[in-house]
Protein backbone atom coordinates (compact mmCIF):
# COMPACT_ATOMS: atom_id res chain seq x y z
CA UNK A 1 0.00 0.00 0.00
CA UNK A 2 1.30 3.44 -0.93
CA UNK A 3 1.95 6.17 1.58
CA UNK A 4 -0.72 8.66 2.62
CA UNK A 5 -0.34 12.31 3.60
CA UNK A 6 -2.65 13.56 6.35
CA UNK A 7 -3.43 17.25 5.86
CA UNK A 8 -4.51 19.52 8.70
CA UNK A 9 -5.95 22.83 7.56
CA UNK A 10 -5.92 25.28 10.47
CA UNK A 11 -8.25 27.63 8.60
CA UNK A 12 -11.46 26.31 7.07
CA UNK A 13 -10.62 27.32 3.51
CA UNK A 14 -12.11 24.74 1.16
CA UNK A 15 -10.63 26.19 -2.03
CA UNK A 16 -7.14 26.21 -0.54
CA UNK A 17 -7.61 22.70 0.82
CA UNK A 18 -8.72 21.37 -2.56
CA UNK A 19 -5.68 22.91 -4.25
CA UNK A 20 -3.29 21.31 -1.77
CA UNK A 21 -5.08 17.95 -1.94
CA UNK A 22 -4.80 18.03 -5.74
CA UNK A 23 -1.12 18.94 -5.66
CA UNK A 24 -0.25 16.12 -3.25
CA UNK A 25 -2.32 13.49 -5.08
CA UNK A 26 -0.61 14.32 -8.37
CA UNK A 27 2.58 12.86 -6.89
CA UNK A 28 0.94 9.47 -6.42
CA UNK A 29 0.34 9.81 -2.70
CA UNK A 30 -2.87 9.02 -0.87
CA UNK A 31 -4.49 12.10 0.64
CA UNK A 32 -6.76 12.51 3.65
CA UNK A 33 -7.26 15.23 6.18
CA UNK A 34 -9.50 17.58 8.11
CA UNK A 35 -10.15 21.16 9.13
CA UNK A 36 -8.75 21.85 12.60
CA UNK A 37 -11.25 22.56 15.35
CA UNK A 38 -9.78 24.65 18.16
CA UNK A 39 -11.73 23.23 21.10
CA UNK A 40 -9.17 22.15 23.73
CA UNK A 41 -11.78 21.73 26.48
CA UNK A 42 -13.32 18.85 24.54
CA UNK A 43 -9.90 17.60 23.35
CA UNK A 44 -10.91 17.95 19.70
CA UNK A 45 -7.21 17.72 18.79
CA UNK A 46 -7.39 13.98 19.49
CA UNK A 47 -9.81 13.23 16.66
CA UNK A 48 -7.13 12.97 13.97
CA UNK A 49 -4.60 11.01 16.05
CA UNK A 50 -5.76 7.50 14.99
CA UNK A 51 -5.50 8.50 11.31
CA UNK A 52 -2.07 10.10 11.61
CA UNK A 53 -0.86 7.08 13.60
CA UNK A 54 -1.81 4.60 10.87
CA UNK A 55 1.11 2.68 9.38
CA UNK A 56 0.45 4.00 5.87
CA UNK A 57 0.54 7.66 6.97
CA UNK A 58 3.99 8.84 5.99
CA UNK A 59 3.64 12.57 6.58
CA UNK A 60 1.55 15.02 8.58
CA UNK A 61 1.13 18.23 6.58
CA UNK A 62 -0.14 21.27 8.51
CA UNK A 63 -1.29 24.39 6.65
CA UNK A 64 -1.80 27.80 8.24
CA UNK A 65 -0.65 31.38 8.62
CA UNK A 66 1.23 32.64 11.68
CA UNK A 67 -1.94 34.15 13.17
CA UNK A 68 -3.62 30.73 12.97
CA UNK A 69 -1.07 29.21 15.34
CA UNK A 70 -2.57 30.55 18.55
CA UNK A 71 -1.50 29.24 21.92
CA UNK A 72 -4.38 26.77 22.15
CA UNK A 73 -3.82 25.54 18.59
CA UNK A 74 -0.12 24.99 19.31
CA UNK A 75 -0.98 23.12 22.53
CA UNK A 76 -3.40 20.88 20.67
CA UNK A 77 -0.96 20.17 17.84
CA UNK A 78 1.78 19.37 20.37
CA UNK A 79 -0.44 16.96 22.32
CA UNK A 80 -1.53 15.30 19.07
CA UNK A 81 2.11 14.91 17.99
CA UNK A 82 3.06 13.34 21.34
CA UNK A 83 0.11 10.96 21.13
CA UNK A 84 0.98 9.91 17.57
CA UNK A 85 4.64 9.34 18.48
CA UNK A 86 3.64 7.11 21.39
CA UNK A 87 1.34 5.02 19.19
CA UNK A 88 3.77 4.72 16.28
CA UNK A 89 6.86 4.25 18.41
CA UNK A 90 8.53 6.92 16.30
CA UNK A 91 8.07 10.56 15.37
CA UNK A 92 5.88 11.03 12.33
CA UNK A 93 7.46 13.51 9.90
CA UNK A 94 5.72 16.89 10.03
CA UNK A 95 5.77 19.63 7.41
CA UNK A 96 4.10 23.01 7.71
CA UNK A 97 3.07 25.22 4.80
CA UNK A 98 2.91 28.87 5.80
CA UNK A 99 3.54 32.25 4.20
CA UNK A 100 4.98 33.32 7.58
CA UNK A 101 7.82 30.80 7.80
CA UNK A 102 10.03 32.48 10.40
CA UNK A 103 7.12 33.58 12.59
CA UNK A 104 5.73 30.04 12.68
CA UNK A 105 9.12 28.49 13.41
CA UNK A 106 9.49 30.69 16.50
CA UNK A 107 6.17 29.38 17.86
CA UNK A 108 6.99 25.67 17.68
CA UNK A 109 7.57 23.89 21.02
CA UNK A 110 9.67 20.76 21.42
CA UNK A 111 7.05 18.18 20.27
CA UNK A 112 6.83 20.12 16.97
CA UNK A 113 10.45 21.29 16.79
CA UNK A 114 11.40 18.79 14.08
CA UNK A 115 8.68 20.12 11.75
CA UNK A 116 9.99 21.69 8.57
CA UNK A 117 8.28 24.92 7.54
CA UNK A 118 8.04 25.88 3.86
CA UNK A 119 6.50 28.68 1.85
CA UNK A 120 3.41 27.40 -0.03
CA UNK A 121 4.76 28.73 -3.35
CA UNK A 122 8.04 26.81 -3.04
CA UNK A 123 8.39 25.21 -6.52
CA UNK A 124 9.87 22.01 -5.09
CA UNK A 125 7.28 21.50 -2.35
CA UNK A 126 5.58 18.58 -4.09
CA UNK A 127 8.87 16.71 -4.45
CA UNK A 128 9.79 17.46 -0.84
CA UNK A 129 6.45 16.12 0.41
CA UNK A 130 6.86 12.97 -1.66
CA UNK A 131 10.39 12.33 -0.46
CA UNK A 132 9.52 12.93 3.17
CA UNK A 133 6.38 10.77 3.07
CA UNK A 134 8.29 7.81 1.66
CA UNK A 135 11.16 7.84 4.14
CA UNK A 136 11.19 4.82 6.48
CA UNK A 137 10.32 5.75 10.05
CA UNK A 138 13.03 5.18 12.64
CA UNK A 139 12.30 4.38 16.29
CA UNK A 140 12.61 7.48 18.41
CA UNK A 141 15.53 7.27 20.84
CA UNK A 142 14.70 8.70 24.25
CA UNK A 143 15.59 8.30 27.90
CA UNK A 144 11.90 8.15 28.80
CA UNK A 145 8.52 6.97 27.57
CA UNK A 146 5.63 9.41 27.28
CA UNK A 147 2.02 8.73 26.36
CA UNK A 148 -1.10 10.85 25.92
CA UNK A 149 -4.66 9.57 26.39
CA UNK A 150 -7.65 11.76 25.55
CA UNK A 151 -10.56 9.82 27.05
CA UNK A 152 -14.17 10.98 26.68
CA UNK A 153 -15.72 11.67 30.10
CA UNK A 154 -12.47 10.60 31.81
CA UNK A 155 -10.31 13.55 30.77
CA UNK A 156 -6.70 13.97 29.68
CA UNK A 157 -4.34 11.31 31.06
CA UNK A 158 -0.58 11.36 30.66
CA UNK A 159 1.86 8.48 31.06
CA UNK A 160 5.60 8.60 31.76
CA UNK A 161 8.28 6.11 32.67
CA UNK A 162 11.92 5.17 32.06
CA UNK A 163 12.90 3.84 28.64
CA UNK A 164 15.35 1.56 30.45
CA UNK A 165 16.63 1.18 33.97
CA UNK A 166 14.58 2.33 36.95
CA UNK A 167 13.21 5.46 38.52
CA UNK A 168 13.55 5.35 42.29
CA UNK A 169 10.54 7.45 43.18
CA UNK A 170 8.41 9.41 40.72
CA UNK A 171 7.32 13.00 40.20
CA UNK A 172 4.99 14.54 37.61
CA UNK A 173 4.14 18.20 37.39
CA UNK A 174 2.25 20.54 35.07
CA UNK A 175 2.42 24.26 34.35
CA UNK A 176 -0.76 26.16 33.48
CA UNK A 177 -3.07 23.38 34.66
CA UNK A 178 -3.58 21.02 37.62
CA UNK A 179 -3.30 17.32 38.43
CA UNK A 180 -6.28 15.71 40.15
CA UNK A 181 -5.43 11.99 40.00
CA UNK A 182 -2.30 9.86 39.95
CA UNK A 183 -1.54 6.15 39.66
CA UNK A 184 1.15 3.64 38.77
CA UNK A 185 0.89 0.42 36.81
CA UNK A 186 1.99 -1.52 33.73
CA UNK A 187 2.97 0.61 30.74
CA UNK A 188 0.23 1.20 28.18
CA UNK A 189 -2.69 0.66 30.58
CA UNK A 190 -4.15 3.21 32.97
CA UNK A 191 -4.62 1.29 36.23
CA UNK A 192 -8.04 0.97 37.84
CA UNK A 193 -6.45 0.73 41.27
CA UNK A 194 -2.96 1.14 42.66
CA UNK A 195 -1.05 1.82 45.83
CA UNK A 196 1.01 4.99 45.98
CA UNK A 197 3.90 4.87 48.42
CA UNK A 198 4.15 8.03 50.54
CA UNK A 199 2.26 10.23 48.05
CA UNK A 200 2.83 13.97 48.03
CA UNK A 201 0.41 16.33 46.31
CA UNK A 202 0.33 19.90 45.07
CA UNK A 203 4.02 20.63 45.51
CA UNK A 204 5.24 23.85 43.94
CA UNK A 205 8.49 23.99 41.98
CA UNK A 206 10.06 26.34 39.44
CA UNK A 207 12.15 25.39 36.44
CA UNK A 208 13.43 28.27 34.36
CA UNK A 209 10.65 30.82 34.08
CA UNK A 210 7.84 28.28 34.61
CA UNK A 211 6.07 27.32 37.82
CA UNK A 212 4.81 23.75 38.13
CA UNK A 213 2.35 22.03 40.44
CA UNK A 214 3.54 18.47 40.99
CA UNK A 215 2.52 15.18 42.58
CA UNK A 216 5.08 12.61 43.70
CA UNK A 217 5.40 9.18 45.31
CA UNK A 218 8.14 6.79 46.40
CA UNK A 219 7.13 3.94 44.04
CA UNK A 220 9.91 2.45 41.91
CA UNK A 221 9.28 2.19 38.15
CA UNK A 222 10.96 -0.20 35.73
CA UNK A 223 10.92 0.15 31.95
CA UNK A 224 7.68 -1.86 31.94
CA UNK A 225 5.88 0.38 34.45
CA UNK A 226 4.57 3.92 34.27
CA UNK A 227 3.17 6.77 36.30
CA UNK A 228 -0.19 8.11 35.13
CA UNK A 229 -1.73 11.48 35.95
CA UNK A 230 -4.98 13.16 34.99
CA UNK A 231 -4.73 16.83 34.12
CA UNK A 232 -7.47 19.44 34.36
CA UNK A 233 -7.09 22.57 32.26
CA UNK A 234 -4.81 23.43 29.34
CA UNK A 235 -1.20 22.57 30.23
CA UNK A 236 1.70 24.71 29.06
CA UNK A 237 4.44 22.23 30.02
CA UNK A 238 5.17 19.00 31.88
CA UNK A 239 7.96 17.95 34.21
CA UNK A 240 8.52 14.32 35.22
CA UNK A 241 11.14 11.79 36.23
CA UNK A 242 12.62 10.08 39.29
CA UNK A 243 12.06 11.64 42.68
CA UNK A 244 14.11 11.67 45.87
CA UNK A 245 12.82 14.07 48.54
CA UNK A 246 16.22 14.02 50.26
CA UNK A 247 18.12 15.72 47.43
CA UNK A 248 18.16 19.45 46.69
CA UNK A 249 18.27 19.18 42.87
CA UNK A 250 15.99 16.83 40.93
CA UNK A 251 17.16 15.08 37.76
CA UNK A 252 13.95 15.45 35.75
CA UNK A 253 12.71 15.98 32.21
CA UNK A 254 10.73 18.98 30.99
CA UNK A 255 8.40 18.95 28.01
CA UNK A 256 6.92 22.33 26.94
CA UNK A 257 3.77 22.48 24.84
CA UNK A 258 4.26 26.14 23.97
CA UNK A 259 7.49 27.89 23.01
CA UNK A 260 9.20 29.92 25.72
Amino acid sequence: MGKTVWITMIQKDEARAQAIYKMVSEYGLGVAGHFWKDDPENMEWAGAVPEIAKSQTGLWLIVGDAADFTKSVIQGLALAALSVSAQKGSKVPIMILSADKEAVEKKLPRPLASAQVFFPDNPTIGAKITAKANLPLKPAASEYRFGVYALPRLGLWLEAGPADGRWQGIIFGVAGAAIDAMGVGPSGTIPDRCVLEYPMRDMELSIGDRSFTAWAARNTLSEKESVYVRVRGQPDAFVFGPFDPEVDALDVYTLPLVAS
